[in-house]
């Protein structure tokens, strides 16, 4: 049975939508994509993968979100060019979120499994050592600092647990990285200060150079982004570096620095707990608030991919939890 080749984008604006459609795909799998599944599934190769599992603007084949590997599987009608054009700006959007994309044929699956399985196993260790700290990246000795990457669902309270660490342990040297940015700067912001302001062309151009340990394109032309140099002088100054970043830039950040950095995921106790926070804000009307839950539920399925996950189900004991977990990592 062929699968309809029509992939669905974040254009929509419908999350629920994907998530709709990724669970209808896992019961339309084609015989290649069954076959592969039953190597896969059950932690068989010592990592969890999930089916048609909705990544950003894309429903993926299959994913290791610990190793951001995707693994797709193509039947003929991907030999099409207008086809063989979507699958390529569709791998393209993957790599620019950190994930290395596998693509096998239908024929590939069928008559070499075998040759396949060992493929996927080979990439998965190589993602392993490459989560290693690399030769090039500072030294954690002497007085060098280390890295606190923060995520979460908007409403958990990641930002109060921020600032309480802040504010009230000084002695903890916790320093916000320092971003860039192609938008212009707003009120009394300097460059250097709130961000590093550059022009959208600037920003491509280290893009092209390879100068961001994590970026994302929020809307055309809009760019956010974290430099490698920025970050290596922040940790050779002494500072430890927070990152307050999305579930792509944490993972994004996790990859380049290994175990000089901790990802801590801050979690609601309950989507529908959630929305109570969110609706005691006052701030968001019914559709945005819709819209933060849509995308709650996806940054959710990336929780187990952190070193630390706080349930803040009580302020006070995330704030003890949190301060707990830097601690032990300095």
């Amino acid at each position: 049975m062929m699968k309809t080749p029509f992939y669905i984008t974040s254009r929509t604006g419908n999350y629920h939508l994907l998530k709709s459609m990724a669970k209808e795909n896992r019961k339309k799998q084609t015989t290649a994509e069954s076959v592969i599944w039953h190597h896969l599934q059950r932690k068989q190769l010592g990592e969890r993968f999930r089916r048609q599992h909705p990544i950003d603007d894309y429903i993926v084949d299959f994913v290791c979100l610990p190793l951001q590997l995707v693994i797709e599987v193509d039947g003929d009608y991907h030999l099409e060019a207008e086809q063989h054009r979507h699958d390529q700006e569709r791998t393209s959007f993957l790599n620019a979120k950190g994930y290395t994309v596998m693509r096998f044929t239908n024929d590939e699956v069928l008559q070499s499994i075998d040759n396949v399985i060992t493929r996927i196993k080979q990439k998965m260790q190589e993602l392993k050592n490459n989560l290693q700290p690399s030769a090039d990246t500072p030294s954690l000795g002497g007085e060098r600092g280390r890295l606190f990457i923060f995520a979460a669902p908007s409403g958990s309270g990641k930002s109060t647990i921020i600032g309480w660490l802040m504010e009230n342990h000084p002695e903890l040297n916790m320093h916000f990285s320092i971003s860039c940015t192609s938008r212009a700067p707003r009120g009394t912001e300097k460059d250097g200060v709130e961000y590093f302001f550059l022009t959208p062309e600037q920003f491509r151009e280290k893009i092209e150079r390879d100068e961001f340990v994590e970026y994302e394109e929020v809307y055309k032309d809009r760019y956010y982004g974290t430099l490698k140099s920025q970050v290596d002088k922040q940790l050779a100054e002494g500072e430890n570096v927070i990152f307050d970043v999305d579930v792509h830039g944490a993972m994004a950040i996790k990859n380049a620095y290994g175990d000089r950095a901790l990802s801590l995921f801050i979690q609601p106790p309950s989507v529908e707990e959630l929305r109570k926070r969110l609706n005691g804000r006052g701030t968001d009307s019914p559709e945005v608030i819709e819209q933060r839950l849509a995308r709650a539920e996806y940054e959710l399925s990336f929780a187990e991919k952190f070193d630390t996950v706080i349930v803040n189900d009580d302020l006070e004991k995330a704030k003890q939890l949190t301060l707990q977990a830097v601690r032990e990592h300095l």
